[in-house]
């Protein structure tokens, strides 16, 4: 085993040892920073990573009252991310009987991005995949949360950065609960077992941040989860690095969507009806001055990044606000 990698979060764990709270949820709600380590042999994942094998990881959580370490396995994850970035995506699983025995839930599940490339380059995408994870929650009421961390880097992640940055994003099993839902298993979707607000509202979404990296009938970049109570799936978009809005220098469209850059808006909504994106697009304008205001203050863009966005959102409400320009996107 190599030395740990020490994960600085900018929370700290609250809860009891008693209480019932997912490691997510305990880290999700914290303030304070904790230190937390991630020990495995990094060298070994990175030179496989493309074979996304498990290897066993050790998960150091320090706390006041104590140290609790929690076992487990890693691997790596992702697609295009694999391919090109210096940092591969991470996904790890946690031993359940740890877990309990430090308080938490079975939820064990963690899924892990670090920043794609050393300096401030990767930076700057990872912050701003960050932001628009936390923008969602202004259109939708399904979504993921993600959690901010800090890696130091120790043998097999040395570069010039003091640190690497990185953000826990929160995962299927950890979504279900939260809503009380069931996951979709199968591997083939169909918009036509999806609830129609919802779908249209996630169309909506990626349209307004330039995302046309997902698609539904192969489950890329869509979660679809079943909440108690409803008759049909909700579609929850994530992985947002091909987006307009996040700017990777890597992410181009394809060809088939007939657009030459990702800052170009395409719509990829199938089947909407005039009356459905209608309602949609007014959800969208009553948010219009809360996601004016998140972008104007939110505190890591830098100046050209805001002015860049808001631009794109003026271009976004533009449509929104004309009906003949919005229903015009449903003819493609």
């Amino acid at each position: 085993m190599k030395k740990p990698i020490l994960l600085f979060l900018c929370l700290s764990i609250s809860m009891a040892l008693g209480a019932q709270s997912s490691l997510f949820d305990a880290l999700y709600t914290t303030k304070d920073t904790v230190e937390i380590g991630l020990e495995t042999d990094w060298k070994g994942l990175f030179k496989n990573k493309k074979k996304k094998i498990y290897q066993p990881i050790t998960f150091t959580i320090n706390r006041p009252t104590g140290v609790i370490v929690l076992r487990g396995k890693v691997r790596t994850r992702g697609h295009m991310r694999l391919q090109v970035c210096q940092n591969p995506s991470l996904k790890i699983k946690l031993k359940k009987r740890d877990l309990l025995a430090a308080g938490f839930t079975e939820l064990n599940d963690m899924k892990c991005v670090l920043q794609c490339s050393r300096g401030s380059l990767g930076k700057s995408y990872l912050k701003r995949e960050r932001m628009v994870y936390e923008m969602h929650p202004i259109f939708s009421d399904f979504h993921h949360r993600v959690i901010p961390i800090r890696l130091t880097p120790s043998e097999g992640l040395r570069g010039e950065d003091a640190y690497i940055e990185a953000m826990f994003v929160e995962d299927e099993e950890q979504l279900a609960q939260r809503y009380e839902a069931r996951i979709l298993e199968a591997k083939r979707a169909s918009t036509a077992g999806l609830d129609r607000e919802a779908y249209v509202n996630m169309c909506l979404f990626n349209y307004l941040i330039l995302n046309t990296d997902w698609q539904v009938f192969n489950l890329h970049n869509v979660e679809f989860i079943n909440p108690k109570g409803n008759l049909k799936f909700i579609p929850i978009p994530y992985d947002f690095d091909y987006s307009g809005f996040v700017g990777t220098s890597y992410a181009v469209p394809f060809e088939s969507l007939g657009i030459k850059s990702v800052n170009e808006p395409k719509w990829l909504g199938k089947d909407v009806t005039e009356e459905e994106m209608k309602r949609g697009a007014a959800h969208f304008i009553s948010r219009k001055e809360e996601v004016t205001s998140f972008i104007s203050d939110y505190p890591t863009l830098s100046a050209s990044d805001r002015k860049r966005l808001l631009k794109r959102l003026d271009a976004f409400y533009n449509v929104m606000e004309n009906e003949k320009k919005l229903l015009r996107l449903l003819k493609g």
